[in-house]
């Protein structure tokens, strides 16, 4: 089960010190997580705080971006987490966050999982998104 670590940094090049030991090494603020990937998973949860098109949300800017270099890190990537996914956290309220949990679990890739824990990361990733201020999101995904 991969390891996809949430965190926040200023830049791309800043986020690129958490790529070795990962962002809690390097100090920086994370969330841990563990296969919630910041592709699919997260393109579907923008899809949904948004009201866009899981199409057009996939298309965005930054959305699943590789930072690293997977030849220098084969084991380890940095992927970028789209500004406006943080911006939705940012502004959603609890019952948003809650409601959208519900949702997201009911969705093919996460059939199964348990709405309350989806909603605990949900709020856990907003905090950090909020914590972080105009930081960017991003993801140390881990094998």
């Amino acid at each position: 089960m991969p390891i996809t670590d949430y965190f926040t940094a200023a830049d791309d090049r800043s986020a690129l010190a958490g790529l070795a030991e990962g962002p809690i090494a390097a100090g920086m603020p994370t969330l841990e997580s563990k296969n919630l990937d910041p592709v699919v998973n997260l393109g579907t949860l923008e899809s949904l705080l948004t009201g866009m098109s899981y199409d057009e949300v996939i298309e965005g800017p930054r959305q699943g971006d590789l930072i690293s270099d997977p030849e220098a890190s084969p084991e380890s990537h940095i992927v970028a987490v789209t500004d406006r996914l943080r911006d939705a956290l940012v502004a959603a309220d609890d019952a948003r966050l809650v409601e959208t949990a519900a949702r997201w679990s009911r969705t093919e890739e996460l059939e199964g999982t348990d709405p309350d824990g989806l909603a605990g990361f949900l709020r856990d990733l907003a905090a950090l998104a909020r914590e972080g201020g105009e930081s960017h999101l991003y993801c140390w995904w881990a094998l």
